[in-house]
């Protein structure tokens, strides 16, 4: 009997020394690490949920169907692949691909499809035609059935509003020209009021001539730019920014202004009626298209009704986009044209966007009810290059919230399906 005690006898006399001689103070010490490990690592993990938050969920509040999506191949800075993988990680359905004044070969449409497919995201694809509407230039949306895209060729519509697309993208070509001199005079001092487009004094002496293929090639590199003849405003703007140290606030302007602007002594930027009466120098937006036009800076538009009939005979539905971009009396001035609109082939307008706000979406739901034309919703993302349109968000970045905004969460689905499926009356 005392044997069989004797061992834990022993060993509880062996612990009490251990304790006693700090033999222990390692295995403490180990514990106590293992202990400092794992709150690092809860730390990491803490902070990853909080950088996919602020990325995926707070960043970009996804809906679940984006009817209006650019990418690298016209003048956004993500990929096509890029866009439909982050629209899976949003958790959107749907994604259409509405690149400018371009129908992508039939493959390689095919083959985004297909990874759309994989991924578990319906992608769509119509195109943003640059249009000219009553003097003034405008987007009117495209979107196509599936079945354009079946079998081994293009329809004979199709093909026709392909190269109608490729005219209105040579003569964008043409007008980067222009707007090169324009900004190379404007910055470069040709102008009285140069100076005060740059961010500081250092960036206006050290200003360099700005040429459209150092553009392009800067953008290929730096801004998703993935084909140069795709070459537009928004990669001009992030170059200036980067590259000329321009000021951001007097690239573009408020979109629905004139692009006129009045910079005070203390270098605040004022645009609209709030400059009235202000004391400052006097500019314009570098790449407003007001500025633009005035300058006789633009390139060919279709004209709208072609551009509606060209959709029509492809096969597709033609959509007014971001109505509020014509200017603040867009209501006023272009409301009354857009029954004779859908009287040719207009099938929709845009209702949900980053570019319309509450005020104006009552609007826009009035004429579409009174005219009968469908209403759809997208953000008019860019990837990073329009920085309030967030994919998938049918809200401007920073605006309030309005209620009507929860109606496309609902529908959108079933008005992307419809299109899918080519069923015209909704």
């Amino acid at each position: 009997i005392k044997r069989a005690s004797c061992p834990n006898t022993m060993q509880a006399g062996s612990a009490h020394w251990r304790r006693q001689l700090g033999l222990d103070r390692g295995q403490e010490r180990g514990r106590s690490g293992r202990l400092v490990v794992a709150a690092l690592l809860a730390g990491v993990f803490a902070l990853g949920v909080c950088w996919y938050t602020y990325t995926y969920v707070w960043y970009e509040t996804p809906g679940l169907v984006d009817t209006h999506v650019h990418t690298s191949e016209s003048d956004g800075d993500r990929s096509a692949e890029e866009q439909i993988e982050r629209a899976r990680r949003l958790g959107l359905r749907s994604l259409w691909i509405t690149d400018h004044d371009m129908i992508r070969p039939l493959r390689r449409t095919q083959k985004l499809q297909e990874l759309g497919r994989r991924k578990d995201v319906s992608v769509g694809f119509g195109v943003e035609i640059t249009v000219g509407w009553e003097g003034k230039e405008h987007h009117l949306l495209g979107y196509f059935p599936d079945s354009a895209w079946a079998g081994g060729r293009l329809s004979v519509g199709m093909l026709a509003l392909q190269a109608a697309c490729e005219k209105v993208k040579e003569s964008r070509e043409r007008r980067n020209i222009a707007l090169v001199h324009w900004l190379n005079a404007a910055l470069g001092g040709g102008v009285e009021e140069s100076g005060v487009y740059f961010e500081s004094a250092d960036k206006a002496a050290q200003f360099k001539i700005v040429d459209v293929a150092d553009v392009a090639r800067w953008a290929v590199q730096n801004a998703g730019l993935a084909e140069p003849t795709s070459l537009g405003r928004p990669h001009f703007r992030k170059y200036l920014l980067a590259q000329r140290g321009v000021r951001d606030a007097l690239v573009f302007g408020p979109r629905d202004g004139d692009g006129a602007a009045v910079v005070t002594p203390a270098g605040e930027v004022v645009y609209g009626s709030a400059a009235v009466g202000l004391e400052g120098t006097l500019v314009t937006a570098l790449l407003h298209s007001s500025t633009l036009a005035g300058l006789g800076i633009a390139f060919q538009p279709l004209p709208i009704a072609k551009a509606i009939d060209l959709i029509d005979h492809a096969g597709g539905r033609a959509v007014l986009a971001h109505a509020p971009t014509l200017g603040q009396d867009w209501q006023e001035r272009f409301g009354p044209l857009v029954a004779p609109l859908k009287t040719i082939g207009l099938w929709g307008i845009e209702a949900y966007s980053s570019e319309i706000d509450e005020e104006n979406h009552v609007l826009i739901r009035a004429l579409a009810e009174e005219v009968g034309l469908a209403m759809t919703g997208g953000s008019d993302n860019h990837g990073t290059l329009k920085r309030y349109a967030l994919l998938g968000s049918m809200q401007r970045a920073g605006s309030a919230d309005y209620g009507q905004l929860d109606e496309w969460a609902r529908y959108g689905e079933s008005r992307s399906k419809a299109i899918h499926s080519g069923y015209a009356d909704l």
